[in-house]
Order: C-alpha cells, then sequence, then structure tokens
C-alpha cells in the first residue's frame, strides 16, 4: 500500500537544491518591503522643508531627489522581486512535473484503463501551474503584502500613535471581510478545478474519437456533452467572478471612508497652520496619510492572494491524489532474460485471483496452470471472460491480486521492462502508431535496434519489399495509417513484435476482420518451422489451422481456468 504523498518531499528537497535562488529571493522581498516604506518618509521631510524653509531651496532640491529616488528603489526592487518570483516558479514547475512524469511511468495499468486520456494532462499542467501560483507568487506575494502591512502599521505608529490605534481598528474588519470570501472562494474554486478537468478530458477523449463519432452520427450527443460541461464550469466561474468583482471595491469604499474621516477629523481640530491636531507637522500628517493609504493596496492584495492560494490549494490536492495513486511493485534489475529462459517450464500460473480497482468481482478466479517451451496454445472463452486480462497478468502490466505468476523462476511482474522485450511480443488486434517515421513503428524509437535488423523482420512479414518500393521515403517516411492496408498494419504490428526476437509470442485476436490473404500470410510466418516460439493465441480459428498442442479455456462460471491436451 503506498503512503499518501505530502508536497512537503517535494518542496524541501527542491529549496535545499535551489538554496541560493531561496536565499537571494528572500533578501530582495526583503528590500522590497522596505523599500515601499521610504517614499512617505520622503515625502514627509520634503513637505516639512517646504513649510518651513522660507524659501531656501536646498533642503527642497534634496528632499525632492530623495522624494523621486525612493520610487526609484521602489520601482527597482519591485523588478527584481517579479524576476526572481518567474525564476524559483519556473523552477518548481519544471521538477515537479518531471516528478509526475515519472510517477506515471510506476502507475498500475489499470489507472490507465479507468482514467481518461485527458485527466492526466490536466494534472501535469493545469495542477501544477496551480501549485507553482501558490508556492511562488501567491504565497510569496502574499508574505510581501503581509510584511508591507506590518511596515505601514508600525511608521504610522511612529508618526502618531493615536493614528495607529485609529488603523489598527480597520485592519481587522479587512481581515474578516477577507476571511468571508477567502472560505466562498475556495469552494468554487474547487468546483471550477473539477470542471476544468472534465472540459480537458472531454476535449481530449472527443478529439481521438473523432472518426467513430462521425461513422455513428453522434456529433448531437457529444455536442450536448460538451455544453453540459461548458455550463457547470461556466456557473462556478460565475460564483467565483462575483465575490472577486464585490471585494475590491468593498475595500476601496471602507479606504475612501476611513481616509476622509481622518482627515476631516485632523482638520477639525487643527491648531496652527504648520501643527496641526495631534502632535504632528503637515509632513508627517501627508506622510501618514500617504502610508494609510498604501496600507489598503497590500490589504487588497492580500484578498486577491488569497484567492489565488486557494486556487492553488485545489491543484496541489489533486496533485497529491495522482501522487499517491499505486504503483506497479519494483522492478528486480539483476534479472537477465537469458537467465529466465533456461527453465524447460516457461511459465507457471499458482492459486492466480484477479480483480480491477473499482471491483470486488474476480475477473479470474483461483488459477493454476503451467506451459512449457515451444507450446503452442490456444485461449477460448466467451468475451468478457478474462483473455486479454490474462495476457496482461503474463506480461506483468497487470498485477494478481492473490497468487504468482512465473515466467522461469521469476515473478512475471519484477522482470524488468527492458528485459521483458526478449521475453514478450504481444500482438494487439489493430495497430496502435507513434508519432515518428515508419522504422520508428517497429522501433519504437529503439536505438539498439538496427535496420538491417528491421529489414529482415519486415521481410518475415513480407513487407519489407513494399515498404522499399511502394512507401516513398522508405523506412524514413513520415508514419501514416493510409500508407498500410488494415492487414499490413496488422502484419507491421507483427513485426514490431518480433523484432526482438521473443520467445513467447502473445497474440490477441489478430486474425479477427483480416481478409484471406493477410490470413494467409500470418499462417505462413506462425507455422515456418524457424517459428519456434511458445505461442499463445486467442483466435480459435487461427490456432485450428495451425494445429496448436494445447487448448486453455476461460469458464466464466466461478471465474476458472483448465488445461487440457488437443485432441
Amino acid at each position: 500500500m503506498n503512503q499518501p504523498y505530502k508536497i512537503s518531499s517535494f518542496l524541501l528537497p527542491f529549496l535545499k537544491k535551489h538554496i541560493v535562488i531561496v536565499v537571494l529571493l528572500i533578501m530582495i522581498v526583503i528590500c522590497s518591503v522596505i523599500s515601499t516604506l521610504l517614499p512617505s518618509y520622503a515625502l514627509k521631510f520634503l513637505i516639512d522643508s517646504i513649510v518651513n524653509s522660507q524659501g531656501t531651496s536646498d533642503n527642497i532640491i534634496l528632499n525632492s531627489c530623495l522624494f523621486f529616488g525612493s520610487y526609484f528603489l521602489v520601482a527597482l526592487f519591485t523588478m527584481l522581486q517579479n524576476y526572481m518570483i518567474d525564476i524559483y516558479g519556473q523552477k518548481l514547475i519544471h521538477e515537479l512535473r518531471y516528478q509526475m512524469i515519472e510517477k506515471s511511468h510506476r502507475m498500475t495499468y489499470a489507472y490507465f484503463t479507468h482514467h481518461g486520456t485527458g485527466e492526466m494532462t490536466s494534472r501535469i499542467i493545469d495542477d501544477v501551474q496551480a501549485v507553482e501560483t501558490l508556492f511562488a507568487s501567491g504565497l510569496i506575494s502574499f508574505v510581501v503584502s503581509f510584511f508591507k502591512i506590518i511596515g505601514i502599521l508600525i511608521s504610522v505608529f511612529v508618526f502618531s500613535w493615536p493614528l495607529g490605534l485609529i488603523l489598527m481598528a480597520v485592519i481587522p474588519v479587512i481581515y474578516f471581510l477577507t476571511k468571508f470570501f477567502r472560505k466562498r472562494m475556495l469552494n468554487y474554486q474547487m468546483k471550477n478545478r473539477k470542471q476544468l478537468n472534465a472540459l480537458t478530458n472531454d476535449i481530449s477523449e472527443t478529439s481521438q474519437n473523432m472518426q467513430v463519432i462521425q461513422l455513428l452520427g453522434k456529433e448531437q450527443y457529444q455536442e450536448e456533452k460538451y455544453q453540459q460541461i461548458l455550463k457547470a464550469l461556466n456557473q462556478t466561474k460565475q460564483k467565483t467572478a462575483l465575490f472577486d468583482s464585490i471585494y475590491s471595491p468593498i475595500v476601496d469604499s471602507i479606504k475612501a471612508i476611513f481616509i476622509g474621516s481622518v482627515t476631516l477629523l485632523v482638520s477639525y481640530a487643527s491648531e496652527t497652520t504648520s501643527v496641526i491636531s495631534l502632535g504632528i507637522t503637515v509632513g508627517t500628517f501627508a506622510a501618514a496619510l500617504d502610508l494609510i493609504s498604501n496600507i489598503f493596496v497590500p490589504i487588497i492584495n492580500l484578498g486577491q492572494e488569497m484567492e489565488t492560494m486557494q486556487e492553488g490549494i485545489s491543484g496541489l490536492k489533486r496533485v497529491e491524489v495522482f501522487m499517491s495513486e499505486k504503483e506497479i511493485t519494483s522492478k528486480d534489475n539483476s534479472i537477465l532474460a537469458k537467465e529466465v529462459l533456461k527453465k524447460e517450464e516457461l511459465i507457471r500460473v499458482e492459486n492466480l485471483s484477479f480483480h480491477y480497482d473499482d471491483s470486488e468481482e474476480d475477473v479470474i478466479k483461483d488459477v493454476s496452470f503451467s506451459l512449457k517451451k515451444k507450446d503452442k496454445v490456444t485461449l477460448i472463452g466467451r468475451t468478457g471472460a478474462g483473455k486479454t486480462t490474462l495476457f496482461r497478468l503474463l506480461t506483468g502490466i497487470l498485477e494478481p491480486t492473490t497468487g504468482d505468476i512465473f515466467i522461469g523462476d521469476y515473478k512475471a511482474n519484477r522482470i524488468p521492462e527492458q528485459q521483458k522485450k526478449y521475453l514478450f511480443g504481444y500482438v494487439e488486434q489493430g495497430f496502435s502508431a507513434i508519432p515518428g517515421t515508419v522504422l520508428d513503428q517497429i522501433t519504437l524509437h529503439d536505438k539498439s535496434i538496427s535496420i538491417e535488423q528491421v529489414e529482415k523482420v519486415m521481410d518475415r512479414v513480407f513487407l519489407n519489399d513494399y515498404v522499399l518500393t511502394e512507401v516513398k521515403g522508405g523506412y524514413q517516411a513520415e508514419f501514416r495509417m493510409d500508407l498500410f492496408s488494415r492487414g499490413q498494419l496488422q502484419l507491421l504490428s507483427l513485426a514490431r513484435a518480433l523484432v526482438f526476437d521473443p520467445e513467447i509470442l502473445l497474440l490477441d485476436e489478430i486474425s479477427a476482420n483480416l481478409d484471406a490473404k493477410t490470413e494467409g500470410e500470418i499462417i505462413a510466418i506462425l507455422s515456418d518451422p524457424t517459428m519456434d516460439k511458445t505461442i499463445i493465441s486467442i483466435s480459435h480459428r487461427l490456432s485450428d489451422q495451425l494445429n496448436f498442442n494445447k487448448i486453455l479455456e476461460v469458464n466464466h462460471k466461478g471465474v476458472t481456468l483448465h488445461c487440457k491436451e488437443n485432441q
């Protein structure tokens, strides 16, 4: 059972690895917070120098330069802060996405059969982006805004403690207002994230199945389904936008009322033209008003950053769920294919039972049998009885719920993937293309396979001359499905399985819907005396013509498996 994944297991090593960037970012954040206070202090000295100088220009010019210089520092450190946040965020995105891709390689086959093709894309793209927003711009900006508020509050107390007390009375109002909005924003952000993932998944699946949709006339059904998702997404987005749109105006109104009230109060109590109420100078009062006005900016930002962080938290939770998914059994890299093949009893299944994670009903139940090298086996049983599932269990793609499968003396799910290509050649009904050339369809981008090996295996499946003479560009041509007939694609799939000369061939309904010519070619390939392999085929018709010597019958009554010699 996998331990629940916590984002801290990623963040702590990440911070240690990028400690220089983290330290620089902290220093720049500190400078950015301090710099935002400087203009108000410079304003105080400037106004007081104007009021008290009686025409002397030296101090006025100096203080004017300090005033403009303070804004230059604000702009400089804001720029540096944004740049460092961007650098930090990009590195976080890159490394977290890389870990998620690595995780996907360790996840069980069952995950991919029970989740839409767009879901993992949404997790790695959208949710990681939300996590970056949370820990980079969201959290860091939140900290900056928080310390700006503290700095401004302290400065106002330094200028005038009565004004500081008045200001402190307003901050809780803004805080509880923000808390009110935050709870509702999180709820709708989570719903919005879920609908976005549903939209991504639907678009991906529709694109992949467009041909089937058009052939079956299901365009209207897909449109209605798409409209329902868009409607749900729009509703959650409107709720989020509603709270977002009314939050800032409310804070701005409080700001205007507060500043206006303080100004009227001080003006009403004014005692002199140079020294006004509360024992402060005109410059100090102007600086205090500037600080009070500025404190609302980080407070507003604080609310917006909380919203951003809520969105990030929803993405973070989804990333943690993804990273906590069940993983396949770790492989034993010391196992070599040549060692596996030493034993005459090639396959041994002991008390095997299997059910998928979303069901408690066994697809295969308490099955035991063994096969020797060079056995030619027919696997029969009605549709849904578990024949293809058994294939996937034999190759280790699926793992037994209970019981064991041994290839030679080694458990199937412990054999490394790089060794399995010498053990199993799996041919499915139909052909699954990959991006790349015709050559890549056979090699699957494996650089260890030479062009000579490819031509040899393609000659064996009667396709080498066709590719060299009929396909423009030959093996280097960009692959398209229309370059080959359906039968030729099945032969291409067989070539892909044979290129590593594996000991075991698993043929999953490969004769279904084949023309007579292609079926004859496949029979010729498999009946060749040099084809001295262990073959397990889900095709009773094909097996009869090849005189397979064993039958494995999958009986869904109690989900049991029987092995008997072919008569």
